[in-house]
């Protein structure tokens, strides 16, 4: 594995870390965060603009045909200031499967259009949470399909244009399609997320769906909803690195500059210690970062499992990193208004959300004991 980036990565690196860090200063995220939607729309169209938003996507469709690496550049920017943009919810989760698998019409409709910026397109899965809410279920009609039921909490959907659904089909196999917003029968109960990110649930009452908005059904929407699984993974692993890098950095600057008994906080055993367990588990994920990409953007047979594997990862190095951060800032780190405490819930999210560290770990075990010439050959 070669770890030095190109000189085209690191033009991208350098464009987006001025970007994030010109746009997103801690005042300006608090501000924003403040208000009942938080979105940053500068940040947004300025993405749009340096072609950020179309890294990953065909050429043909207005991106530029880059690898999901280039991309992660751009997310772990967006972890180290913790940006309200639905990066990962519109390009990986969204963007990039109906670019792949959409009927040409339909993805020459969308992604051009989420690429320069005008689109914000959101991901929706059936509801599975302890309310008793009907599941979200595609039914077949003489015209196509019908939407009922309910989903799980989707981040940013009272601002999207529009949604790559997933519903159960049949009970045990799913159907995939595109829904826009403002389709009849679709009702949005607004929500904020744990990491304060503007959320809704999405409730579908008899929503007709065309055949030629429909991207696959059975078998087809099976492996459609294996490879954005795949990608979102590893996407959220990288902007889970720069949200543990910069919570780490910040709690390095703060235990230099705080002094106990005429010392810094730094110079204690203790602290340094905490601190070295932090690095650590933030220099591993980084490292199964890496090896995911390389799979992915070769594509790899042991791609679910890398995948995966940098799931279970973020979760480990967000639950150790994370909780090192927040503890060496004291008392301090609880509040609200001091910046610390949006990496924490950051980190936290992407530690629970599509499965915890026990969830995935028990899929990695299934998949090694289903396969195991291909992972100890």
């Amino acid at each position: 594995m070669n770890f030095n980036y190109s000189e085209d990565q690191l033009a991208i690196k350098d464009v987006a870390d001025r970007m994030f860090r010109d746009l997103c200063g801690d005042e300006q995220i608090r501000a924003l965060f403040k208000t009942a939607q938080p979105f940053h729309a500068e940040l947004w169209a300025q993405l749009a603009g340096a072609g950020l938003l179309a890294a990953t996507l065909p050429a043909e469709l207005g991106g530029s045909d880059m690898g999901l690496l280039e991309l992660s550049l751009v997310l772990e920017a967006q972890g180290r200031a913790v940006a309200p943009v639905p990066l990962l919810e519109s390009v990986v989760a969204c963007a990039m499967p109906i670019a792949r698998f959409a009927p040409d019409e339909l993805k020459r409709s969308l992604v051009p259009t989420l690429a320069s910026g005008e689109t914000i397109l959101v991901p929706v899965r059936p509801y599975d949470g302890l309310q008793d809410f009907t599941p979200l279920n595609a039914t077949a009609t003489s015209s196509g399909w019908e939407l009922n039921g309910s989903s799980s909490l989707c981040l940013y959907a009272p601002l999207a244009n529009g949604f790559l659904v997933q519903a159960k089909l049949n009970g045990s196999s799913h159907w995939v399609g595109y829904c826009a917003a403002n389709t009849a029968g679709i009702r949005i109960v607004q929500q904020r997320a744990s990491s304060g990110e503007i959320a809704g649930q999405i409730h579908f009452d008899q929503v007709k769906i065309s055949a030629a908005n429909t991207l696959a059904i059975a078998d087809e929407a099976e492996t459609l909803l294996e490879w954005q699984a795949q990608r979102v993974f590893v996407a959220m692993a990288a902007q889970q690195v720069g949200i543990l890098r910069e919570g780490m950095q910040r709690a390095a600057s703060y235990t230099n500059e705080r002094t106990q008994f005429g010392r810094s906080l730094s110079s204690f055993q203790a602290v340094a210690q905490q601190a070295a367990d932090g690095y650590m588990a933030v220099e591993a994920l980084q490292g199964i970062v890496w090896r995911a990409l390389e799979d992915i953007d070769n594509d790899a047979d042991t791609v679910a499992l890398s995948s995966r594997v940098a799931k279970f990862w973020l979760c480990e190095a967000g639950h150790v990193a994370a909780h090192v951060f927040l503890h060496l800032h004291g008392g301090i780190g609880q509040d609200l208004d001091y910046p610390l405490h949006r990496f924490f819930i950051w980190a936290k999210k992407n530690e629970v959300i599509l499965g915890s560290a026990r969830q995935h770990s028990v899929a990695l075990g299934k998949q090694i004991a289903a396969n195991p010439e291909l992972f100890y050959a």
